[in-house]
């Protein structure tokens, strides 16, 4: 018995093998009749019936090529010859995988293969042979799927892929070059659709927050934001079917619809879909309030309990005896995750109370039974049969913060919602409270430090499998979102970071990050340069410079995509990524070979089409041209400083020491700086080097100097290393800077000091005797009678402020002071404080050849501002002072009119013309820098804040809290390090960066610390630069520097052209005419700054002006939480009641006591601290 295995409809025509004439092993008779039949002939079954439920009745082949013909049977001898010549073929076909049609032509025959899909006749055709498996994958490599070679033309050329839908329209970008940062920039703008929701109760939700009608939203929010927030609840409650990633639609030769996948050779009749994922992430622009759509969302949702997972059956509870009629109708409800708090909240409007039905609910929560996980190991002991995990279904949302923000996320729910119920969870031994007591709250909040620390309760249980034992492992979250979760880009399978660790445990229905950048090369860009990054071509500025856009199809692109995989299957648990190695008839999918592409890694088979698709139902964006109108103008301006006679010299010094080094050690040993065994120090050079360009007299004594002169000048006279004519003329250059530089006096007192020299003139008591010389850190001629002028320092101008504080409106007891000497022996007094305070430091064992300050660190913190001995008071309460007293003559006039440094005379003219209009935010790399500036600010009585990375997390997030609410503060200097992600500093509409960023995407984080969405200012930022030196050229260099090599740059060591410059540093020519202890040697302030003034000297507590921490009562109002005590330090001399350490450093260098738990009644916002 012989037939005809039907092909239609579950066969597919899929493509054809070329047979020659000499490989077929027929006669030429048998070869000769079969090609005048001109007819296609079938590969028959012979002996193999089949199951007639399983395929149906049996039909006749069709000719796809002529419906009406009916395709006859090859003879069983001429079959049997061919299916032998057909090794592969023949294999498979007998193992019923293919049916087979042949067409002979003059010399070849062409072969139509029918594949029977793979979730075809499962039951009857047995899948699981690994060389079958191996066969069918070679045989749709050999395939070809040209339709004139199905039609039987034997010459037809080859083509490799089947076609697909695409292939008849206009889509070509599966063939272009699409970058990476493009897909991202164009992915749509949410658009959500709400009467798409098959829900009611989802509908209504989504409506209410499309109007801004949000119940506890007390802020309205921008269109945008509703959008964001609709659509996260879109992808929440209703996520859409997508097709299986890996599968690729074709249509075969009979216009049927089939899927593929070539990696594995999957082939399939039916599209495999899977739901996506019930979250994602959530990168709209900094500063776009990204916050506020979360918290929009939240309470959009905030009666909604989750639903239990459909795995997993609610079990009806079972009673001891009947309940009443109340608690079952609630543990119905609760089962069904009904809404009861709408319909109560509703009730409570028109004054009805329910507490009884709101007590029964609350004790009727439902629940599910998690089974336990299964060994990963199989174990010759008998396994211990462990109780499933009750899970309670929660309506609380799981929120994890990057510890800095935390305080700002508290700020933000008290400033846009009312009546939500929060626990805070921050410090380490917190104790978090049982299931039950979590299922009353809508946000439980963690810190990043605190939610990590659970780590340490994932203990393996009898079987050896790791569970959590915490609370949080028995609740069911309706969501979890992370703030700043891009981190967990970086964490693997085999590599997960803690918190990727403890989340595994955590139940929730749906998963956010939120982050405006998901990876470091994907960034918001305007829709021009997207557009010229689709067409491959240059930007010309994107956030301020120049980027090669090819550089974003090589390895950041790799980088990129890794970290978008990692966050994709680790945390959101997106299917097929995130599929486990036992679900049934599928595996976990390699993001690796089907998201990336041949450029990215070699084993990429990822297409423009399923990227994209993948990135639009990750992501929730707005294009930047859909919400650029709402975020602030940013006006960024380099501003060239030509640089004092100081500057020069202090760059200079670092300079000479490069040229001595270099010629004297031949540019090859170790002793050379630029060695590669000396890139620690080098690092430390290079960081002294810029701060130099703010100020350098700190670096390098009198004996330095002269050593080095010595040094150089034995080299030359000795001989023993011959040198070039240009090496010589640069060390003799060198030398004779040095003598110059050593004979400096104003060089040697800003050394002695460590601190910044200052001209005042107009100096209080300049006519009597003694009074310039004591006040002065210069001997001889540092003072200019004439002028009243006198060159000193910010702690001798302090203690100055501080001593004749008492007497500011009283010009007679002032006169009396410089009459006696008494004013010039304070003077005396004064500076030796300030020298004892630099003796104070030490300096470590040099590290570089002999010269000792070339990789020291100037000046540690903490020793520069030790306490003055001659210098100690109280803090006193602020306006204690009459506002309404005169100022004494001899005071009013006194005015700073230079300072050593271009850099701070540029910043303190700024200060002063901005401060009472704008705050401000300087970004400085040095914390001497920080320092040097915040004296002279102590001076000039402007109020300052100091965001050091030393400083405790809470108080951090108590200086952005008051700095933000605040009208005191006007300037935050701020390390440029500690520009975190999210951090908000709307208040400030003015930046200056004290150095040039070399780093592009840093700078832009930096300004997206004030360029938000609720910024009401134009956000105007300057780059302060010293001409001449290495800042310059790093500007310069920044213009023409590629994303690949701005990616490979983590410092200016790593780029080769700004290396070449530092290690061919010059001397920097320096200007005629300037005596040595001339004031013309420093930078003139553009309108000189009084010395004086209401307020001057006192004496201020660091926690003055703070604003506490807020707590929200049971009635929606706000408590300020305590204040430290205030600490009295011993009065000094003469009972004045001062102090040498001004408020700011002192805030500075004490930490916020440890926080408690606070009680103001029954609290609505709970902070467990």
């Amino acid at each position: 018995m012989s037939h005809l295995e039907p092909v239609a409809p579950k066969h597919i025509a899929a493509g054809t093998v070329v047979l020659s004439k000499e490989n077929s092993r027929l006669s030429d008779d048998q070869w000769l009749t079969l090609q005048q039949s001109r007819q296609w002939h079938g590969f028959a079954r012979h002996d193999q019936p089949l199951t007639a439920s399983a395929s149906g009745p049996l039909e006749p082949r069709i000719d796809p090529t002529s419906p009406e013909t009916n395709v006859p049977p090859l003879s069983e001898e001429t079959q049997s010859t061919l299916l032998n010549a057909l090794d592969l073929e023949s294999k498979l076909f007998g193992q019923r995988w293919i049916e087979l049609e042949i067409y002979f032509c003059h010399d070849a025959a062409v072969l139509r293969v029918y594949l029977l899909p793979q979730d075809v006749d499962r039951c009857q055709v047995d899948r699981s042979n690994p060389a079958v498996k191996k066969l069918w994958n070679t045989l749709l490599q050999r395939l070809n799927y040209s339709p004139s070679a199905w039609q039987g033309d034997s010459t037809a050329a080859s083509t490799s892929q089947p076609p697909t839908p695409e292939d008849s329209g206009d889509d070509e970008n599966d063939t272009e070059d699409v970058s990476l940062l493009h897909l991202f920039n164009t992915i749509p703008s949410p658009d959500p659709q709400p009467e798409e929701l098959m829900d009611s109760f989802d509908r209504d939700y989504s409506y209410s927050i499309l109007s801004s009608q949000i119940s506890g939203v007390t802020t309205t929010l921008h269109p945008y934001q509703r959008r964001s927030a609709a659509l996260m609840l879109q992808r929440e409650t209703q996520p859409a079917q997508t097709l299986d990633p890996r599968l690729t639609m074709a249509t075969d030769h009979n216009g049927r619809s089939w899927y593929y996948d070539p990696a594995s050779g999957t082939v399939l009749k039916e599209p495999r879909l899977y739901e996506e994922v019930r979250g994602g992430i959530l990168a709209e622009e900094m500063g776009a309030g990204k916050t506020l759509i979360c918290l929009a969302l939240i309470l959009a949702t905030r009666h909604q309990p989750a639903y239990a997972p459909d795995i997993y059956k609610i079990e009806v509870p079972i009673r001891p005896r009947i309940a009443s009629l109340v608690d079952m109708a609630a543990s119905a409800g609760s089962r069904q995750s009904v809404p009861w708090g709408v319909y109560f909240e509703d009730f409570l409007k028109h004054g009805r109370h329910y507490e009884n039905c709101l007590a029964a609910i609350e004790r009727n929560p439902a629940w599910y039974l998690l089974p336990r996980p299964e060994p990963r190991r199989i174990s010759r002991h008998s396994e211990t049969a462990l109780p499933s995990l009750k899970v309670f279904l929660s309506r609380a949302t799981l929120v994890l913060v990057p510890t800095n923000l935390l305080q700002q996320w508290q700020d933000e729910v008290i400033k846009h919602t009312s009546g939500l119920s929060i626990l805070v969870l921050a410090a380490g031994d917190c104790e978090i409270p049982d299931a039950m007591e979590l299922l009353k709250y809508d946000i439980i909040m963690f810190s990043n430090s605190r939610f990590e620390k659970l780590h340490k309760l994932l203990d393996p249980d009898e079987n050896g499998v790791r569970t959590l034992k915490s609370p949080l492992a028995q609740v069911h979250f309706k969501r979890i979102i992370v703030d700043e979760g891009h981190r967990f880009g970086s964490s693997r399978y085999g590599r997960k970071s803690r918190m990727l660790m403890v989340l595994e445990h955590v139940q929730a229905s749906a998963r956010w990050i939120v982050t405006g950048t998901p990876s470091t090369g994907l960034f918001g860009i305007d829709d021009d340069d997207a557009s010229a990054a689709a067409s491959g071509e240059a930007s010309e500025h994107i956030d301020g410079l120049r980027l090669n856009l090819a550089d974003f199809s090589g390895e950041q692109e790799r980088k990129d995509l890794e970290r978008i995989g990692a966050i994709a299957s680790l945390y959101l648990g997106v299917r097929p990524w995130a599929n486990g190695y036992t679900e049934d008839g599928d595996s976990r999918a390699e993001w690796s070979v089907y998201m990336m592409r041949k450029k990215h890694n070699g084993r990429g088979r990822g297409s423009h089409s399923v990227l994209k698709a993948t990135l639009e139902s990750l992501i929730i964006r707005h294009r930047k041209s859909d919400i650029g109108d709402l975020l602030p103008d940013v006006v960024e301006k380099v501003v060239y400083l030509d640089g004092s006679y100081q500057d020069k010299l202090a760059s200079n010094i670092f300079s000479m020491m490069v040229i001595s080094n270099a010629v004297q050690s031949q540019r090859t040993d170790q002793d050379y700086f630029f060695h590669p065994r000396q890139r620690k120090n080098l690092q430390q050079l290079l960081s002294n080097v810029k701060q130099a360009t703010f100020f350098g007299g700190f670096f390098f004594d009198k004996g330095d100097i002269l050593k080095a002169i010595d040094t150089a000048e034995e080299f030359l006279a000795e001989g023993k290393i011959p040198i070039s004519e240009e090496d010589e003329r640069l060390l003799r250059d060198a030398i004779a800077f040095g003598r110059l530089a050593a004979a400096n006096k104003l060089k040697q007192a800003a050394k002695a000091c460590g601190e910044i020299p200052v001209y005042v003139e107009n100096f209080p008591g300049a006519g009597f005797e003694g009074t310039l010389q004591s006040w002065s850190i210069m001997d001889g001629l540092a003072h200019d009678l004439g002028r009243r002028l006198v060159c000193s320092n910010p702690p001798l101008l302090l203690g100055l402020q501080r001593y004749v504080r008492r007497w500011m409106s009283d010009p007679e007891m002032l006169d009396v002071l410089f009459h006696s000497g008494a004013f010039a022996r304070r003077g005396e007094l004064e500076r030796e404080g300030v020298h004892h305070m630099n003796l104070l430091r030490r300096k470590p064992n040099d590290p570089l050849a002999d010269i000792p300050e070339m990789a020291y660190i100037a000046s540690p913190i903490k020793a520069r501002f030790k306490r003055n001995p001659h210098n100690e008071g109280q803090a006193e309460p602020a306006g204690a002072e009459d506002a309404s007293a005169e100022l004494a003559e001899c005071l009013a006039g006194a005015r700073l009119v230079s300072t050593a440094s271009a850099k701070l005379s540029y910043l303190l003219d700024a200060i002063a013309d901005n401060q009472h209009s704008e705050k401000i935010l300087v970004f400085y790399e040095s914390e001497n820098v920080a320092y040097w500036i915040a004296g002279f600010l102590e001076i000039l009585q402007v109020p300052h804040l100091i965001y050091a990375k030393s400083l405790s997390v809470a108080r951090r997030a108590q200086y952005v809290a008051s700095f933000n609410e605040s009208p005191h503060f006007r300037v935050m200097l701020m390390d440029l390090t500690q520009a975190a992600f999210g951090l908000d500093m709307r208040t400030a509409s003015r930046i200056y960066f004290i150095n040039p960023v070399l780093n592009p995407q840093v700078e832009a984080q930096a300004i997206g610390r004030i360029r938000r969405i609720s910024q009401n200012k134009a956000v105007t930022v300057e780059t302060l630069v010293l001409r001449g030196t290495l800042e310059e050229a790093i500007v310069e260099r920044r213009k023409d520097m590629t994303k690949a090599e701005h990616r490979n740059c983590k410092s200016v060591l790593d780029d080769g052209p700004l290396f070449e410059w530092f290690r061919n540093a010059r001397l920097m020519p320096l200007p005629d005419g300037h005596w040595l202890d001339d004031p013309a040697q420093m930078a003139p302030l553009r309108t000189p700054l009084p010395l004086f003034g209401h307020g001057a000297g006192r004496v201020v507590h660091p926690d003055e002006d703070l604003v506490a921490r807020k707590i929200v009562n049971e009635d929606g109002t706000a408590t300020a939480g305590m204040k430290r005590p205030l600490s009295v330090v011993s009065g000094g001399e003469g009972g004045v009641g001062e102090s040498s350490r001004d408020s700011s450093r002192e805030r500075r260098r004490r930490e916020e006591s440890p926080m408690t738990k606070r009680r103001v009644g029954r609290m609505r916002v709970q902070f467990a601290a």
